[in-house]
């Protein structure tokens, strides 16, 4: 019997913890993007990132013993792996930084009914933002393309500190986009990165609530909302009638909208799917991720079963570039008001 080679087997899975950990830290730090502009010395960069520089040394060395960076004649360099994670950092965003104390979490919460997990929604948010320039956006551009008239008039509800609508404005120079968010703080910061990207002749945020907003008497005239992973948070947090209440007040003030509606098919228990590379590395995740965080995930199926019976059509639906994501687990609709 070989114990050694079990045990490195057996020890793998710490490994990889560790390292999608310290990868993250290396992007979130500056290090990544530091040595992205050119090779370095240890004193340069503790200096220029105000970090310490002996524990920097030292997650650098680990960092070199797994071939992210370089140590040659006392600078360090990123290797081509790096680069190629550094391509794909937004992914690290979500499921390490946003995630991380999501799953440290899970053992506790197994032990009690109605105990849910916290995430850090500030990073999943941007990490979300970055996977969408792959899946989301691109689909999302897609679906605006088969409604009947041209999109001019976005509507976001809980856009947060809005970079999704600067992100769909900047790669939309025709659209003009509108963002209802409750939360003051959450406004300021939409205000100050729409400002930093020029945008705010095109970009305007509202603090106030969903409901307040949507019984208010703003004259606006949106023509497409975008729905992108937001309905399963109403799910999850208010049960299926939520979900087709908040629809039918979105379709009663705005009948004429066209919805675009992302959402993820739950297939987690399929084993054909699963054995799927993506569907391994990263859709499983994130099936367990929603399970402790009020949030819930259904079928393909189930979501247009419930579309039915919220009074509304399936105009066209669509999946990711297959480039990108040939699983068809992430799913597009674009939908209307029946009649």
């Amino acid at each position: 019997m070989n114990i050694e080679q079990d045990l490195v087997a057996a020890l793998e899975p710490i490994r990889q913890m560790t390292l999608a950990i310290c990868v993250n830290h290396f992007f979130e730090t500056g290090v990544y993007r530091k040595l992205e502009a050119g090779e370095c010395d240890l004193d340069t960069l503790s200096r220029s990132l105000d970090l310490e520089r002996a524990r920097l040394g030292g997650l650098l060395g680990y960092l070199r013993n797994e071939n992210i960076v370089s140590h040659d004649k006392g600078v360090y360099a990123l290797t081509d792996k790096a680069r190629l994670l550094g391509r794909y950092s937004a992914w690290y965003t979500m499921l390490v930084g946003g995630y991380t104390e999501t799953f440290v979490q899970v053992g506790e919460c197994l032990k009690g009914q109605g105990k849910w997990a916290t995430r850090d929604v500030g990073k999943v948010g941007i990490g979300s933002c970055g996977i969408s320039h792959y899946d989301a956006i691109p689909l999302t551009q897609r679906l605006m393309a088969k409604m009947d008239t041209p999109a001019r008039t976005l509507l976001d509800l809980g856009c947060g500190n809005a970079m999704y609508l600067v992100e769909f404005c900047k790669t939309m120079p025709q659209l003009r986009a509108y963002g209802v968010e409750p939360s003051r703080d959450a406004c300021l910061s939409a205000e100050r990165i729409i400002a930093a990207e020029g945008l705010s002749d095109r970009i305007k945020v509202i603090n106030k609530s969903v409901r307040d907003f949507l019984e208010g008497k703003e004259d606006l005239k949106p023509d497409v909302m975008v729905l992108g992973f937001v309905l399963h948070e109403i799910l999850g947090q208010e049960g299926k009638a939520g979900v087709i209440d908040f629809l039918k007040t979105v379709t009663a003030r705005y009948p004429a909208i066209n919805l675009i509606v992302i959402e993820v098919d739950n297939q987690a228990a399929n084993p054909t799917i699963m054995e799927h590379g993506l569907a391994k590395a990263y859709y499983n995740p994130y099936y367990l991720i929603h399970e402790f965080t009020e949030q819930r995930l259904m079928t393909d199926a189930w979501w247009q079963s419930l579309y039915e019976e919220a009074g509304l059509k399936i105009v066209n639906h669509d999946y990711p570039d297959e480039a990108v994501d040939s699983t068809r687990l992430e799913i597009g609709y674009l939908l209307k008001r029946r009649g």
